[in-house]
């Protein structure tokens, strides 16, 4: 249900008649305005959609606040669909049929502070014959095209007792979007820097300190779930085309070669399933019972054959590995065999070995759609870096461009020294795939060292991890993010801060853990651990003086020629990136593959470095640093920086004022 009010100022420019007056009554002069007066009026609409899970507690009994958060939510959509700039207010209006008094009623609005609806602030009902109170949950503004997303969870509040009068009640309520015209700016209410405004805006509030209260009083994520949590459905659909995998040689097999002593007669051959399951809440399918044999003698007319794909690599020790993929987030079913053909495969020091190259035809893919989703976790959220409190954007969020520079940005979060971290999202408002990126690059062209995984890299030859990881040689990303900083941002230094990006090189904890130098011994990094075992994203560079690339500032290495670098796998993390799991909802989601700075590990079994990325399908993994991958840039803008208006939307970012 809506209720909008419009309110249009009108003025009018009278016909001004000019009569000049003698003494013979025809000699009359009369002046009129060439043009017409005219009123157009304007289009204000705002929809209410993509509504789910109407809330219904039968039986209810008191809940706390952590059991109250894990209810399911009603999620709904603000969107508005007209040329108006239009502010809303999102409103509960109680129906005259509830009998429980309202203030035994816990409310949460996203990850906002739980308050029980006697706590908000009242408003006049938008119909006195279907309601009698409304209790304001939010407000908003949406530019045209613009939308917004939120989720309700309402429950009986843990306080309620026995002996309160709330005992067989019924509580029946609403949502009422209430839309009138706006010029809502946070420049409007004296918020002229990019930092404050992103604070004020994100409540749309008058006081900053209001803001900073009600973000700070939001309760820590869940990092073990992503953002938002998505059920995901399986979807799959015709496809042609062709599917090729190099395999070792079946006449390798047995032979003397050393590099084809593992090779057995079945794991030559790319293995096809015969069966599958998909997860719905990791969006992943999941293959069973392989066959593994010469393609000429399978019939795929004949029975089901899926593949998640095959191939070869190199180990350490110099020989063939093949490898058949049991799981993924993109699955195809094969319907024929086309062909063969010789191939080679080479390991990390060069060296070519011969392989055998197969060809399929596919004739479905399968893949993941959105069934439904949480919402819940979304907006801006606190954390400590080492300069002070940070405030990050997590989730669906759809208020965090800004321009500059020519370019569209998604605000990353504000770092605890007050700068704006940007992360590159192209040169149009909807920029997407390879559009929002400045190209391909590998991370290093070489990945059979560990030292690989830095940014930037010391001695190959080294024995100590200062060694091998000090910073003298440039990565060949660095060299492509320098030269892309100085043709395209050169002239904006004086906007641009030097906070810092960490490729954090300290190692895993883990047990039996490689040291970062050798090669015949896995390492793990700090942040394998983070992502893939605890769960536990940080903002602290733990060996700042090191890996913390800076230009100059002292509290990092001084080492940057530029200050420009990639995102992390931790503030992924807090965007809402969780392993295993695909979201294509978030904010960092382009719809392709691009780097970020961390280093996962060195896998000494295929003697290769691997660095984090953020994959195609918006699960965050990772690839060897020789791969060639998208490249998003990052940058900080100062604390400082003014901007000329905006609220952060797609279609009404943030323009930063360079003049």
């Amino acid at each position: 249900m809506k209720k909008k009010t419009i309110l249009i100022g009108i003025g009018l420019l009278m016909v001004i008649c000019i009569t000049i007056g003698v003494s013979y009554a025809y000699w009359r002069l009369t002046l009129s305005q060439t043009g017409t007066n005219r009123i157009t009026s304007s289009c204000l609409e705002l929809q209410l959609t993509k509504e789910e899970n109407a809330i219904n507690l039968d039986d209810a009994y008191p809940l706390t606040d952590e059991e109250g958060r894990q209810t399911t939510p009603y999620s709904f959509t603000v969107e508005n669909t007209c040329d108006l700039f239009a502010s809303y207010t999102i409103t509960l209006e109680v129906t005259k049929e509830s009998t429980l008094n309202s203030s035994y009623v816990a409310s949460m609005l996203n990850t906002n502070a739980i308050q029980t609806l006697n706590e908000l602030e009242q408003t006049t009902v938008s119909d006195s014959n279907l309601y009698k109170e409304a209790y304001i949950l939010g407000t908003g503004s949406l530019g045209n095209g613009d939308s917004e997303d939120y989720t309700l969870r309402i429950w009986l509040d843990e306080d309620v007792t026995v002996d309160d009068d709330a005992m067989n009640k019924l509580f029946q309520a609403k949502i009422v979007i209430t839309a009138t015209p706006s010029t809502y700016s946070p420049i409007d209410y004296g918020f002229t820097t990019l930092h404050d405004a992103i604070l004020a805006n994100e409540y749309q509030v008058t006081e900053l300190q209001t803001a900073i209260d009600k973000i700070n009083s939001k309760q820590e994520p869940d990092f073990t779930q992503t953002a938002p949590i998505i059920e995901w459905q399986e979807n799959n659909a015709t496809s042609s085309g062709t599917l090729s995998y190099t395999m070792p040689r079946v006449e390798d097999v047995g032979s003397e070669e050393d590099w084809a002593s593992n090779l057995t007669e079945t794991n030559v051959y790319v293995g096809f399933a015969t069966s599958y399951t998909f997860n719905e809440s990791e969006g992943r399918y999941y293959l069973s019972n392989f066959v593994y044999k010469d393609p000429t003698s399978i019939n795929f007319l004949e029975g089901s054959y899926y593949t998640c794909g095959s191939g070869t690599n190199v180990t350490s020790a110099n020989q063939l590995s093949p490898y058949n993929g049991t799981n993924c987030t993109t699955m195809y079913q094969i319907s024929g065999y086309t062909s063969s053909t010789s191939a080679t495969v080479s390991g990390s020091d060069g060296t070519s070995y011969p392989a055998t190259r197969y060809s399929f035809t596919r004739s479905r893919t399968y893949n993941q759609t959105e069934l439904e989703s949480d919402k819940s976790d979304k907006g801006l959220y606190a954390m400590n870096d080492a300069d002070g409190t940070s405030y990050y954007y997590r989730g669906s969020v759809r208020n965090n461009y800004v321009q500059f520079a020519g370019f569209y940005w998604r605000i990353i979060r504000i770092n605890g020294d007050g700068s704006i971290r940007l992360l590159y999202a192209g040169t149009t408002k909807d920029a997407a795939g390879t559009n929002a990126q400045i190209g391909t690059r590998q991370f290093n062209s070489q990945r059979n060292l560990p030292l690989y995984v830095g940014y930037m890299y010391g001695n190959t030859s080294g024995s100590t991890t200062e060694e091998v990881n000090a910073n003298t040689n440039n990565s060949t990303i660095k060299s492509y993010l320098d030269s892309w900083y100085s043709t395209n941002l050169g002239e904006y230094a004086s906007y641009i801060a030097d906070s810092g990006f960490c490729n954090d090189r300290t190692l895993s904890t883990r047990s039996n853990n490689g040291n970062g130098v050798q090669t015949n011994v896995t390492t793990d990094y700090a942040a394998h651990d983070r992502y893939y075992t605890n769960y536990s994203p940080s903002l602290v560079c733990p060996n700042a003086k090191n890996d913390l690339f800076t230009v100059s500032e002292t509290d990092g290495n001084q080492a940057l020629t530029y200050p420009i670098g990639l995102i992390t796998i931790d503030e992924l993390m807090l965007a809402g990136a969780r392993n295993g799991y695909v979201n294509k909802l978030y904010y960092p989601f382009s719809g392709y593959t691009y780097w970020t700075v961390s280093p996962n590990y060195f896998n000494s079994d295929y003697t290769a470095a691997y660095e984090f990325l953020l994959g195609s399908d918006g699960l965050a993994g990772d690839s060897w640093v020789a791969s060639t991958i998208g490249v998003r840039p990052v940058i900080n803008l100062r604390s400082d920086v003014q901007i000329s208006g905006g609220i952060g939307t797609q279609n009404n970012p943030f323009v930063i004022k360079t003049a």
